[in-house]
């Protein structure tokens, strides 16, 4: 593991640095030895029919908490740096791994947001949605811009088009079937949509650029003319393989938790989609009993809780954040032909109808989190007064405190400012009011700002409060073993050795890496060190720095609460 972050920060640091092109220079890291034969398919999970989902993979024997059931590199990978690399890059923000999340199945296409305490600590997002129009069997047309297209089923809505990072990633898998032929049979041919059937309860594809439209066609045709093993199924392939990559996409980002991910020590660089096999097979539930994470192009899947045999292994096609909304918000969040409901039915292509309380929102609110990115990063481009001042502006609405005013708060200088008993209030409050309808992720969002916040103005007291309400959501609200919450565990553990309270930081302390460890592969504090160290070096509280101050005691905070003889 501690090779694989090695690598993947080199890679970021010659991106960086402009000795590789980020526009296609693809993460291509060697799984080590210690994981290049975890026995998957041969003693942990086999692929069975599940009903009313499909194939999914089953336990095949009792599987421990921590055990890591797959490795897997993905067949062809996109890096979000492509996906608009003819316009100017948006920038983006927010705290690292609570972010918004995107609408594409199995894919978090803002997984790169997180807070420093620089203010130009910046990430980019690409979310471009355009559509283009050429025919040619499933490669559909329309000259009329605007127009939606329609299926057997309907007409496709704007909001369900597929993004443009997905047409690129199409040109990758179509230059690996020409060097590969014999993956459409041996691995491609076996996802969903597998049938016409299924084909047919889908939404159409429709290509979103008249470039890259050509260059697909192109690379059909000359698939056909350069392979005779590939020929019969030409009509197959162009007809199947923009839905296989729409329903078994994965997103990929190394570390995206960390607050530190969009800086200069962070991965964002690395992230990207891609189109893996074996893990394809993985089903959504809304309580996911395997987490997922990647080093570079290399992904971990790892049982976050114990396993009974013949028990389904599932995923989270979503942010882990959005889990706990209602059925309604999360078949929002999922944009899939499935309908994720308290039933915890969750498997592609099923298209049954939904129930009432799945298809209509039970509640007056947003139907995305309201915190998104580009608040987030605006909050942070603000002095630590105004930011504070529109956080609990910002919370109020969002607890059902305050009803929200005519201007924007997060415009600084603007907008009445709080009343400072409702932000009491507000900063004891760990949930929104069903009045508000806000998402919980949210609050957590605004949680985490006003903590940095805090911390930045010399009020670590109140920000231990808020870290600790933040650790109390990730137990609560998020799967097993989820990262976000060893982040803000160890900001809690700073924090606390920061005010002297040595038995709460070891506390904290203790329980980030016991966690780590289950997640990450038991590589004990050296490991820990390295793939949080960022985070660690993140100067957040002023004139205070964790590794010169020892607050009377003799060592450092990071020595003291995580020494490597531990």
């Amino acid at each position: 593991m501690e090779q694989l972050l090695f690598a993947a920060r080199k890679l970021v640091q010659s991106i960086s640095s402009g000795v590789d092109d980020p526009e296609g220079h693809h993460p291509n890291l060697t799984i080590p030895d210690k994981w290049a034969h975890v026995p998957t398919l041969e003693q942990y999970v086999e692929v069975q029919d599940i009903p009313n989902k499909g194939k999914g993979f089953v336990a095949k024997q009792n599987l421990s908490v921590g055990t890591v059931l797959l490795v897997a590199k993905p067949i062809a990978m996109v890096l979000d740096s492509e996906e608009d690399d003819d316009e100017e890059n948006e920038d983006k923000g927010g705290v690292g791994g609570f972010q918004p999340v995107a609408t594409s199945p199995q894919q978090s296409a803002t997984k790169a947001n997180v807070v420093g305490t620089s203010e130009n600590d910046n990430n980019e997002e690409d979310e471009q949605m355009e559509e283009d129009t050429e025919d040619m069997e499933n490669f559909e047309d329309d000259d009329e811009e605007g127009d939606d297209v329609e299926d057997a089923n309907g007409a496709v809505a704007e909001d369900d088009k597929d993004p443009r990072i997905n047409e690129l990633l199409l040109l990758e898998v179509l230059d690996q079937l020409d060097l590969h032929p014999n993956l459409w049979e041996e691995s491609f041919s076996k996802l969903f949509p597998r049938t016409d059937a299924e084909m047919s309860q889908l939404p159409a594809w429709v290509c979103h650029d008249d470039d890259i439209f050509v260059e697909i066609e192109n690379g059909v045709k000359e698939l056909e003319r350069k392979h005779d093993v590939l020929r019969p199924f030409v009509k197959d392939i162009s007809k199947r393989l923009p839905l296989i990559i729409r329903y078994n996409i994965l997103s990929i980002e190394t570390c995206p938790e960390l607050l530190s991910y969009p800086g200069n020590e962070g991965f964002s660089k690395l992230s990207g989609i891609g189109l893996f096999y074996l893990p394809s097979f993985f089903n959504h539930s809304k309580r996911p009993n395997c987490a997922r994470y990647a080093i570079g192009d290399v992904m971990f899947f790892v049982a976050n809780q114990d396993i009974s045999a013949g028990t389904e292994v599932c995923i989270s096609y979503i942010e882990h954040d959005i889990l706990c909304e209602s059925a309604y918000r999360r078949n929002l969040m999922l944009s899939m032909n499935f309908n994720d409901d308290d039933g915890d039915v969750g498997g592609a292509g099923q298209g049954r109808d939904l129930p009432d309380y799945v298809s209509q929102p039970e509640i007056d609110g947003p139907d995305m989190p309201v915190v998104d990115s580009d608040v987030q990063n605006e909050l942070m481009t603000m002095n630590a007064l105004e930011r504070l001042s529109s956080i609990d502006e910002l919370l109020a609405q969002a607890l059902g405190l305050k009803e929200p005013e005519d201007s924007d708060p997060t415009e600084p200088g603007e907008g009445t400012p709080a009343n400072p008993d409702v932000m009491e209030t507000a900063s004891t409050v760990t949930s929104p009011s069903p009045a508000s309808g806000w998402f919980q992720c949210d609050i957590q969002n605004l949680r985490i700002l006003k903590a940095i916040t805090l911390e930045g103005l010399g009020q670590s007291q109140e920000a231990l409060a808020l870290w600790e309400e933040a650790i109390q959501f990730c137990d609560t609200k998020l799967p097993p073993l989820d990262e976000n919450g060893i982040v803000v565990r160890v900001q809690a553990a700073l924090t606390s050795w920061h005010l002297g309270d040595v038995a709460r930081a070891q506390h904290h302390a203790a329980l980030a890496l016991q966690t780590h460890n289950l997640l990450f592969g038991n590589g004990g504090v050296p490991l820990f060190r390295i793939r949080m160290g960022p985070d660690l070096r993140l100067p957040i509280r002023p004139n205070y720095d964790h590794r010169e101050m020892t607050n009377g005691r003799g060592n450092d905070a990071v020595t003291a609460l995580w020494p490597y003889t531990a």
